[in-house]
C-alpha cells in the first residue's frame, strides 16, 4: 500500500521540500504574522514548550504580543450527529476529531493580520466556554497539536514547522500523571482511554508527521536552550521583513 494513503482513505501530505524552508526564513516575510507550527505525540510536552516560547518572545520583544493555539481547542462539536451516537464517535486522536475549518480560519486570519474570534465557531469549547472574544493581531502565531501537519491547507500556513521527539514510555507515564491528577481519571479510567484511543491512533496518524517537520526537538525533559533557538530564528526571521 502507499505509505502516503492511510487504511482510512486519508491522504496524507507529500513531506515538503526543505528549499522551502530554507527560503522562508532566509528571505523573511512581507508583513503579517509568522506562523510556528509545534507537532508531537500525546505529551510530548507541546504545550508546555509552546507556553515557554511565548513567555521567551514577551521577554524578548514586547511588541509581538504572540497568539497561541491549541489543536485540543479546536476539537469538534458532534452537533451533527444525533445524542445517541456522540459517545462512540467520540475520540481526540483522529483527524475527524478536529474542526478544521476553524482552525484553518484562526490560523488564515492571524496570518494575513487580522484577529479572530475565540473560541471557534463549531467547536465543543465553544460549547462550554460562552465568553467569545476576539484573539490578535499579533506578529508571532504558535499553533500545536498533535494532528496538525496531517492537514495539508494547516501546512501551507505554517512558516517553519517542529516536531517534539520524546520518548515513548515517558509520554505514557506523562499521560498518566495528567489524567489522574489535572482530569479527574483513576489509573484505570486513564489506562483504558490510553489503549482505547491514543495508542491505536498515534502510530497510525502521529509518527509520520516527523518526516513534515523542519525541525526536530528533543523533549524528553524541558528544553529551554531549543525554546531560546526558536525565540531567536523568530526575531532574527521578522528582523529581515
Amino acid at each position: 500500500m502507499d505509505r502516503n494513503v492511510l487504511d482510512d482513505g486519508l491522504v496524507a501530505p507529500a513531506p515538503p521540500a526543505r528549499r522551502e524552508a530554507h527560503d522562508r526564513w532566509s528571505l523573511g516575510r512581507a508583513g503579517g504574522a509568522l506562523v510556528f507550527g509545534l507537532c508531537g505525540g500525546t505529551s510530548s510536552g507541546k504545550t508546555t514548550f509552546a507556553r515557554a516560547l511565548v513567555e521567551r518572545l514577551n521577554q524578548l520583544d514586547g511588541s509581538l504580543h504572540p497568539v497561541l493555539l491549541r489543536q485540543d481547542e479546536y476539537f469538534q462539536d458532534y452537533l451533527h450527529l444525533p445524542d445517541d451516537a456522540r459517545g462512540a464517535a467520540r475520540t481526540a486522536n483522529r483527524p475527524d476529531a478536529i474542526a478544521w475549518p476553524a482552525l484553518r480560519d484562526a490560523v488564515r486570519r492571524l496570518r494575513a493580520g487580522g484577529s479572530v474570534t475565540f473560541p471557534g465557531q463549531g467547536t465543543g469549547l465553544a460549547q462550554r466556554d460562552r465568553n467569545v472574544r476576539e484573539i490578535g493581531p499579533t506578529r508571532v502565531v504558535i499553533v500545536e497539536g498533535h494532528l496538525l501537519y496531517v492537514d495539508a491547507p494547516i501546512q501551507e500556513l505554517i512558516d517553519l514547522k517542529a516536531f517534539l521527539d520524546c520518548d515513548p514510555e515517558e509520554r505514557v507515564l506523562r499521560r498518566i500523571r495528567r489524567d489522574t491528577t489535572t482530569s479527574g481519571r483513576t489509573i484505570e479510567q486513564s489506562m483504558e482511554w490510553y489503549l482505547r484511543d491514543v495508542q491505536p491512533n498515534n502510530g497510525h496518524y502521529v509518527e509520520w508527521q516527523r518526516a513534515h517537520a523542519d525541525l526536530v526537538i528533543p523533549h524528553d525533559r524541558e528544553n529551554p536552550a531549543a525554546v531560546a533557538f526558536v525565540a531567536d530564528a523568530i526575531l532574527g526571521c521578522l528582523a529581515r521583513e
